[in-house]
């Protein structure tokens, strides 16, 4: 049995039930010369689902010099192995989704015998 393959189509039918097209928004920097330039991109459109993580807690409120915002950490993101998506400390994705702004904090890979079958995410919504 290809567990690979099958795997794959486990991902495909989990997202299937439950599809969000997501075009996100990477920021980054990246060397040049001697130091960093920043840059900015938009990405093509993807089919994710998005959902309900396993460290549901209650939103915080971050009060700044300007405004409030209140932030949730409840929420993960299922994608396939095309999917571009990355966090870390050089490049931070967002997207826009049902008017909320999510953030994506980290991304693990799905690996089935040293093949990346698809990606789970962390979110951080923010309001």
């Amino acid at each position: 049995m290809d567990f690979v393959a099958l795997r794959r189509k486990h991902i495909a039918w989990n997202i299937s039930q439950n599809p969000s097209s997501i075009a996100i928004h990477r920021k980054g920097k990246r060397r040049k010369g001697g130091g960093y330039e920043e840059y900015q991109k938009d990405l093509p459109s993807i089919t994710v689902r998005i959902f309900i993580g396993g460290n549901a807690q209650s939103p915080q409120v971050d009060s700044g010099t300007i405004g409030t915002v209140q932030i949730d950490r409840a929420y993960s993101l299922l994608a396939d192995e095309y999917a571009d998506i990355q966090a870390g400390t050089e490049v931070s994705d967002s997207f826009d989704h049902l008017g909320d702004t999510f953030k994506v904090l980290q991304v693990m890979p799905h690996v089935v015998n040293g093949t990346v079958v698809g990606y789970k995410a962390d979110l951080e919504r923010v309001k």
